[in-house]
Formats: C-alpha cells, sequence, structure tokens
C-alpha cells in the first residue's frame, strides 16, 4: 500500500508543471484511489462473508458431534429407572425421588468426553465461497468463481446437568434429565480470529410421575453436579 502511494506521488510531482497536473497524472490517481477504495471494501465485506459462513458451517459441525456423541449414550440402554428411584406413600403420592448420582455423573463425563474427543479430531473447516459474496450484492452473491476459505479450528465442550420437574395434564409430573452442552469454537482465518458459541441439549431420560408431585419439585429446574433430588 505505501509502495502504491508513494508511486503515485512521484509521479503526481514528476507530472506538476505550472501548478496544473497532466491529464495521465490524473487519470493514474483516480484509478489508484479507485483501486484502494476496493482493496478497502472487499476486505471489510470479506472478513463478514467468511465470518458468516464459517460460524454456519462450524455450528452444524457441532450440532452434528453433539447428536453423534448422543447416539453412543443411546446405546447403552439405560433408562429412567437405572437413574432414579421414585417410592410412593400409601396414597399413592410421590413421596421420595432418590438419584441414583454416581450412574448420572458417569453419563455426564462419558458424554463430555465423547464430544470432546470429536471436535479435537476436526481441525479444518473449508469453503467455497463465489468472489459475487464479497461484493455485497445479494444480487450478485452467486456469480463469479468460487474462492477456497480454510479455518483453523480449536474446540472446547463443557456440560451442565439438568433435573426439570413440570407440570403435564391434572396431577401429572414430567420429569426430564438432560445435559446441556457448550461449545466454545475458535477459528483462524486469513481475515482474522473469531468465536463461534453453539449449544444443544441431550435428554438424558424422562417420565411421567402420575399423581400428586411435592410442590417443591414442581416448576423449578435443578441444576447440579449431584441431583439431591430428595425433599426436604
Amino acid at each position: 500500500m505505501h509502495r502504491f502511494l508513494g508511486g503515485a506521488y512521484i509521479i503526481y510531482m514528476a507530472r506538476v508543471h505550472n501548478g496544473k497536473m497532466s491529464l495521465p497524472a490524473k487519470i493514474l490517481l483516480v484509478l489508484l484511489t479507485v483501486v484502494i477504495a476496493f482493496t478497502i471494501w472487499f476486505l471489510i465485506v470479506g472478513r463478514r462473508v467468511v465470518k458468516e459462513t464459517l460460524s454456519k458451517d462450524a455450528r452444524a459441525v457441532v450440532i452434528d458431534v453433539i447428536n453423534g456423541s448422543n447416539e453412543v449414550l443411546q446405546r447403552m440402554d439405560i433408562f429412567y429407572d437405572d437413574y432414579f428411584t421414585v417410592s410412593y406413600d400409601d396414597k399413592g403420592e410421590v413421596r421420595a425421588v432418590s438419584a441414583n448420582t454416581g450412574l448420572i455423573n458417569q453419563m455426564n463425563m462419558i458424554i463430555q468426553t465423547e464430544i470432546q474427543n470429536r471436535l479435537n479430531a476436526i481441525r479444518m473447516l473449508s469453503a467455497s465461497l463465489p468472489i459475487g459474496l464479497f461484493t455485497g450484492s445479494t444480487f450478485l452473491s452467486s456469480f463469479g468463481v468460487s474462492i477456497p476459505v480454510r479455518a483453523e479450528i480449536v474446540s472446547n465442550c463443557y456440560t451442565v446437568l439438568k433435573s426439570e420437574f413440570s407440570s403435564v395434564g391434572i396431577n401429572n409430573t414430567l420429569h426430564r434429565l438432560q445435559i446441556d452442552c457448550f461449545v466454545e469454537v475458535d477459528m483462524i482465518v486469513p481475515t482474522g480470529t473469531f468465536v463461534e458459541d453453539v449449544s444443544n441439549e441431550i435428554l438424558i431420560a424422562e417420565t411421567i410421575l402420575p399423581g400428586k408431585v411435592p410442590t417443591t419439585y414442581i416448576g423449578e429446574n435443578v441444576s447440579t453436579d449431584y441431583l439431591d433430588l430428595l425433599p426436604d
């Protein structure tokens, strides 16, 4: 950029005579200004286009990884009764919901490890973008040769257990156990670096508890590492 400006300045000084600029010098200066303006516009729009495209690709990849990890868990054939023991009183009302905290935390660890291992295997994202996209015009976005764009990525995952009770129908309560998965994707591209945050949930188990359930459960979302659901 500095070389262009320096060259233009030399030409300008060489062409100026009696305070006037020659026609070739004027044309060159206009062309140089247009090239510089277009380059700046191209970089600004290009950075936005690259970020939007790769962010969508990263989101799709992460969601696919989380769903694939969920399939591993489903193949274990572990159900609600393995995670929780529900006891009732003589009136048929729920007296206590006891959690198998060891198994629950083990499943959480398995899911988090599976997701992270799959993410670690993905170190590169690539896309082919029509050059028309870089004009910022919707009409021209699909025209022109395709420009390959690659991004080096590093992803980190963490999970949060959630136990949720909600009313369903008359005197019924839906109990869900799920793992909320959060992934931070750091992407390095020629135009800079940026971060994409992706989240999704994995349903571990759910059931409908018939009869009256203690009000301390209804409407509460319990997020804890131990899921101690015994009533006070």
